[in-house]
């Protein structure tokens, strides 16, 4: 099995995870926790940080 190459580095992916963190507490904070926009920015966000773990731990 062929191991993947990250598309991003490591720093580049650490400051996508961050502008998401962000964007998904701008959303909660003027649409709601429970708001369809929020869960998916969530849903993202924790797939890059999975994908973070897996890559560069």
């Amino acid at each position: 099995m062929e191991k993947k190459v990250p598309i991003l580095d490591s720093n580049e992916l650490l400051m996508y995870i961050e502008y998401l963190r962000l964007e998904m507490y701008n959303t909660a904070l003027k649409f709601g926790f429970n708001h369809v926009k929020t869960i998916k920015t969530s849903t993202e966000l924790d797939y890059f940080i999975y994908e973070y773990q897996k890559a560069f731990k």
